[in-house]
């Protein structure tokens, strides 16, 4: 190739660097404000155990409200194929906002039904934030480097995970010990993260969306017919087990640490190391995001899953600053398990990634079914024990990933 002609490509390559940009960073402060609404929403499940008087499988209903909408995961995948990226960004955080308002009146007159209805409107907006943004980022960019980008925007909503619990140290007064102490704190907190979300909709409404390949193929009646590879459900198997153990993780991780046979700390310990938790959540993604680059990304997984196996399996037997150091390190390791999974089964797929995404986007179906599961064997066997189903979740996650490696060697 001529000098000419490369400098051409480069400045034409710079130019769609460019042009992408703006829609790049949007989307990955969607990422990074949502999994900050998460956060809060979901570091008072103890809270709401004791305020509206729960077992361990009650309180994991939170979970299942907040990732149920999933199951229609593929029809949004076809809604997104006519509203468009942007369009579908707006409605997520809409969703997220109308969910994280109907907190505040549940709280208030203490019905558990009305918390359940606003985590259903949470996981919706979360169900059209994750179809619209995961082929968005892929096509954001070149193919190899796509995983790359998936992680450091998964990181960026476990960043953002590290800094929500931090605030609260000052937003909620330390002489606020009990749960009906706390409640009013809570009651406000929801109300400002509710017209947060509503101000963001109307900004991320006003940002330009590139001319970026979308879903809008599949209305082509030859690619809606086309048959995905054998390696799309094998990821679908591997996501839904992984988003399950990763949701009773991160559901349990309080729970745990203040459970008396266990960790036996107080809240306020416990919360305080929550942030912890997130910041090598957070940087287990961001170093995954970077380690991919080096190595095949089923190669960091696999060794991640297998150190990941020998900590739960610790965590099942120990008792006190081992059990904390433990499930705290849990983070680090299954950090990277989703959007590692999500690329190893859409690499190749071109148009029909958006195809794709829908269907593996209904793995989070596992982040509703899988704690409540391990819920009822926490209330049947204890909570420790319960985590042997998180082993028999990782062993299977570890067939399917070397069936996936298999799969994409033939690409």
């Amino acid at each position: 190739m001529s000098l000419p002609s490369i400098n051409a490509t480069a400045k034409q390559a710079t130019g769609t660097q460019r042009a992408v940009a703006p829609m790049l960073y949007t989307v990955y402060f969607v990422y990074f404000f949502c999994g900050m609404t998460q956060c809060f929403e979901g570091v008072f499940l103890p809270e709401f155990k004791t305020y509206f008087g729960l077992d361990y499988q009650q309180q994991m209903y939170t979970m299942f409200a907040k990732n149920i909408p999933f199951l229609f995961a593929g029809a949004i995948g076809i809604l997104l194929s006519r509203t468009g990226y942007r369009r579908s960004f707006v409605l997520a955080l809409l969703l997220f906002a109308a969910g994280t308002t109907l907190l505040v009146p549940g709280l208030a007159v203490r019905q558990y039904a009305i918390v359940l209805s606003g985590f259903l409107l949470i996981g919706f907006g979360f169900n059209f934030e994750m179809v619209a943004g995961n082929p968005l980022l892929s096509a954001l960019g070149a193919p190899e480097t796509a995983s790359s980008r998936l992680n450091f925007a998964n990181a960026l909503g476990a960043v953002a995970q590290i800094i929500a619990p931090l605030t609260l140290a000052w937003i909620i007064p330390a002489s606020a010990i009990t749960v009906a102490s706390r409640v009013p704190w809570m009651k406000a907190l929801f109300a400002v993260l509710a017209i947060a979300l509503l101000m963001t909709a109307l900004f991320v409404a006003r940002i330009h969306a590139p001319a970026v390949q979308r879903g809008a193929d599949c209305k082509n009646s030859e690619l809606s017919k086309a048959q995905l590879p054998p390696r799309v459900y094998y990821g679908l198997a591997a996501i839904t087990l992984s988003l399950g153990a990763e949701a009773a993780l991160f559901g349990f991780y309080r729970n745990y640490l203040e459970d008396p046979s266990v960790g036996a700390l107080a809240s306020s310990a416990s919360q305080r190391l929550f942030t912890v938790y997130f910041a090598v959540f957070a940087l287990g993604r961001l170093l995954a995001s970077w380690a991919q680059k080096r190595i095949a990304p089923s190669t960091h997984l696999l060794l991640n899953l297998a150190t990941a196996v020998v900590f739960i399996g610790t965590a099942i037997v120990a008792h006190g600053t081992v059990a904390i150091i433990v499930m705290t390190a849990m983070g680090f390791w299954v950090a990277s398990f989703y959007p590692t999974l999500y690329s190893l089964a859409t690499r190749g797929l071109g148009d029909l990634e958006a195809k794709a995404s829908g269907l593996l986007t209904m793995g989070f179906l596992g982040a509703a079914l899988f704690p409540v599961l391990q819920g009822r064997i926490a209330d049947r066997f204890g909570l420790s024990n319960s985590y042997v189903a998180t082993l028999i979740a990782y062993a299977l996650i570890g067939i399917l990933v070397l069936r996936l490696r298999r799969s994409a060697a033939h690409l």
